[in-house]
This record gives structure tokens, sequence and C-alpha cells, in this order.
């Protein structure tokens, strides 16, 4: 997946994985690593460099070089940016006890096209910006329903996977259904939206499973991103519905 920027490019390359059998119960992992230039290898020292799970960010000394320590093992989300180039956000998992070395370099092309390199694998893997979907999921409080769990549970229709959510009613008489999310007090129906755009309950119906990629539920104002958090949504908590292409995009 190509994302463009205005005036630059990052590139960042795992370069080296090593486990110190450290205790569990101690965060004693860490992500280093540098920023240079393509070009001639020269050291970027000054670049911001952000860990979105402590919310911490630091900037690269003189030689480039920046260091995350006494981290406990999981996902962590890293981002190195730069002016006049666009930022980079990478996903890094790490074991107990794991160091990683990790390598930002700049470009003049005006892409963004991440690569990693894990030691011991002929060809490098392609690290994809996180989606929105993807995003919310991380850092999000509300409900979400992944392709996988779609596929798992082959619905015939969108409201026959909803009804199973918790938090969700469903009400159908006849050929229409309503749906509610229980948290509401005065009923209200949520406010629907599909690739992030506002819609009726109606698309619910006309939407087929199998042309789903993800599903996310907010059953109030607090669970509800600012960008979704309308006056429906205040009142009925929103349901947004991922297509295949609106998630790739």
């Amino acid at each position: 997946m190509q994302h463009r920027g205005t005036a630059g490019l990052f590139t960042v390359f795992v370069a080296a994985a090593v486990s110190t059998g450290a205790s569990a119960q101690k965060p004693s992992a860490s992500i280093g690593g540098r920023v240079v230039s393509t070009r001639d290898d020269a050291p970027v020292p000054g670049a911001r460099v952000y860990l979105s799970t402590t919310h911490k960010w630091i900037k690269t000394d003189s030689v480039g070089r920046f260091l995350f320590a006494e981290l406990r093992a999981g996902v962590h989300q890293i981002e190195a940016s730069l002016i006049g180039f666009a930022p980079l956000t990478a996903i890094i998992e790490l074991a107990v006890g794991e160091k990683k070395e990790i390598e930002f370099r700049t470009d003049t092309l005006g892409q963004l096209l991440p690569t990693i390199f894990v030691e011991g694998e002929p060809q490098p893997d392609l690290i994809k910006e996180m989606t929105k979907f993807e995003r919310r999921m991380l850092h999000g409080s509300g409900r979400f329903i992944t392709r996988e769990d779609i596929k798992r549970r082959n619905p015939m229709r969108m409201i026959d996977l909803l009804r199973f959510v918790p938090g969700v009613r469903v009400a159908c008489r006849e050929f229409t259904c309503e749906i509610r999310l229980n948290t509401n007090p005065s009923g209200c129906p949520p406010a629907v939206f599909m690739d992030d755009v506002q819609t009726t309950q109606s698309s619910l119906d006309a939407m087929l499973p199998s042309d789903v990629a993800g599903i996310e539920i907010y059953r109030g104002p607090s669970e509800t991103p600012p960008e979704l958090n309308n006056d429906k949504a205040r009142c009925g908590g929103a349901i947004v519905l991922w297509t295949r292409r609106g998630l790739s995009q």
C-alpha cells in the first residue's frame, strides 16, 4: 500500500531482535534505533519518535539514535516524523525481555513506502499503515467485529450478526428490523455510518456480510469517537460499517 506524503519518505527496517530471558514481571524489553539519510547514511538528529503505548516522545540525538527502554511485552505502535517528510507508523511486537533495533530512512521521492526486514527472512514484508478501523480498535472503548469474526459466524444477514453482540437489541416486525443499544434509556436509534459516512439503518439490510470488512459499535457518547459523535450518536450510540473497499482506502 502506498501513502503519498508532501515532501519526503520514511522507510523503516527492523535490524535485530535479541531476547534477554528477563522475568515476565519486569518491563525489560526495549525498542531502539536510529534515523538516517538514505542518500549518504548520515544521521538525522532532532527527528521526533513517538511511542503510543507509553504516550512518550523523544528526539533523536546527535548521531540520529533513540531508545525506549523498560517496556513491557506486547504490541507497540511507534511513529517517526520529521519536518518535510511524511511520517511513518509501524507496529512492533515485543516478547518478554526482547530488544529490537529499528532503522528509519529518509528519502526525497515524496512517497511513503515502508518495508520491514526481520532477521532470518529473505524478503521484506510490507508494513501497512494502520487503517482508521485498526486505530480505533487499538485505542477505542467500543466493540469491534473483524472480518475474521464475520467469516467465523458466517451470518446470512447483517442483522443476524449484530443481534448476538452484547449491548445490541434487534426488534423485527415482518420485514423491517430496528436496532437499539441497551445503554441508552431514551430508546433512540443509533447513528449508522458506512465507511465513515452517515447513512440509515436500512443500509444494514442491504449490505451483504461478505462485503463487510469490519464493524464498530459504540453504545453512548462516552465511547463514540469525536468525529462520529453527532446529535444522533449522542442519543443512541453509533454503528460503523466498513466495506472492503472503504477499509483499504
